[in-house]
């Protein structure tokens, strides 16, 4: 069975519990090495880098999480979304002491390694702790990021603007109702269209329905010949355009097919004189 964006969200999850204890048990190892006397400087320096590659992962797995679990539409989740705010937050407060420990630790042993992290790293959690915590947080947060001399380059840059699914659903929706209204005036205004207002109307009133049935739940699926097959909104879309509903209302509508019923209105206009 085929695991769902909810499940995907809840084992990336467990993932990154498990990399949060491999850190904590990396850093207890270092600790203990340097608080022991018979410790040499060879022990120190593995402890040291392991601590250092297993942090690397921690920070970085919850750093690629932020995109995945947009992608996923956990952010769309507002209950979630704040959660997983705090647990960035909590991972960011850690950084500090974190890197000033690496620091002393590559100076102390003569570790010709640079132990920094880039100019923009870390700048998705920044994001998304900015866009649903409070700003007092964000302020300490950001000060002591300053203070350790790590970047803060997603607390002073916003993401790029992109249109979550949610809106977009909601815009199309509109986009339906809008045309749908303005369709059922100019019916009422113009009640014999021509054949080219006809065939505007009916592309307008197919892509109207398209944008109404966006927010409606369940998926309809449409099958014409063997050569085309739509889902969802274009299947409506389909269905309006080509079945031609208003024949359904009038005896005198336009033929059915919209090349036919130019061809026919324009056979009307060139007719032979004294006929």
């Amino acid at each position: 069975m085929a695991a769902t964006k909810e499940q995907d969200v809840v084992e990336a999850k467990g993932r990154a519990a498990a990399l949060k204890e491999a850190y904590l048990i990396a850093i207890l190892r270092y600790i203990n090495l340097t608080d022991s006397d018979a410790s040499n400087d060879s022990d120190l320096r593995e402890a040291l880098l392991e601590l250092q590659k297993q942090a690397t992962t921690y920070f970085n797995f919850y750093e690629e999480f932020v995109g995945n679990s947009s992608l996923l539409g956990a952010h769309e989740n507002s209950l979630w979304a704040q959660g997983f705010a705090e647990d960035c937050l909590a991972v960011l407060q850690v950084m500090p002491d974190h890197f000033a420990l690496i620091r002393k630790g590559f100076k102390a042993l003569n570790i010709a390694v640079e132990s920094n992290p880039s100019s923009t790293a870390y700048a998705n959690m920044q994001r998304v702790c900015k866009r649903h915590l409070q700003k007092k947080l964000i302020s300490q947060i950001k000060m002591q990021f300053s203070n350790s001399d790590l970047p803060i380059h997603g607390f002073q840059f916003k993401e790029g603007f992109t249109l979550s699914p949610s809106v977009r659903t909601v815009l199309a929706f509109l986009f339906g109702v809008v045309f749908i209204i303005v369709t059922l005036c100019v019916a009422i205004w113009m009640p014999n269209p021509s054949g080219f207002q006809y065939l505007v109307f009916r592309l307008v009133a197919a892509l109207a329905a398209g944008g109404v049935v966006a927010v409606m739940p369940g998926f309809i699926e449409l099958k014409l010949g063997l050569w085309l097959r739509a889902g969802g909104t274009l299947a409506v879309f389909a269905i309006v355009y080509f079945m031609n509903p208003a024949e359904q209302f009038t005896n005198s509508a336009p033929a059915t097919s919209p090349i036919e019923q130019a061809l026919h209105e324009k056979s009307q206009k060139i007719q032979p004189a004294g006929i």
